[in-house]
């Protein structure tokens, strides 16, 4: 069975990109109002793990309580296996697998692998801001 994707060109493939860099940048730096703002002012993200924030006011709360933790450690986002696919209302469905290294006192650690899909909007002027993002924890494949 073959499938047809609209092409995406380079230039839309490395504009994506430089997005997530930016983005991964603000939150690996805790810059969690800068992070907000690449998202939609309704932006929502369902996480791993069943929790759901609805807009950047929540999604800057729930990121606060979550700040303690990360106060000793360097994170960095990896992401690969970037799937961009154009939809008919000029948004962007993106997925990509997602991994997130740390740095402390007692060396590296990888946490667990992702899968994400978010939907990206461009703005009217010009920007691409996420709508809505779904956060998977991966798992082996069922046989």
């Amino acid at each position: 069975m073959s499938q047809t994707v609209a092409q995406v060109t380079g230039d839309l493939y490395a504009e994506v990109q430089t997005f997530y860099a930016r983005q991964m940048r603000r939150t690996d730096a805790l810059d969690i109002e800068g992070f907000a703002d690449t998202f939609t002012e309704d932006g929502e993200v369902t996480h791993a793990d069943g929790g759901r924030t609805r807009g950047r006011a929540e999604m800057i709360a729930a990121m606060r309580t979550r700040l303690p933790r990360y106060r000793d450690v360097s994170t960095q986002h990896w992401f690969g296996q970037l799937l961009i696919e154009p939809m008919n209302d000029g948004s962007l469905e993106i997925s990509y697998y997602t991994l997130v290294a740390q740095t402390g006192e007692s060396g590296l650690s990888l946490q667990p692998a992702y899968t994400v899909r978010d939907v990206l909007v461009r703005e009217p002027d010009g920007r691409l801001l996420t709508r809505s993002r779904s956060i998977r924890r991966s798992t082996p494949a069922q046989r």
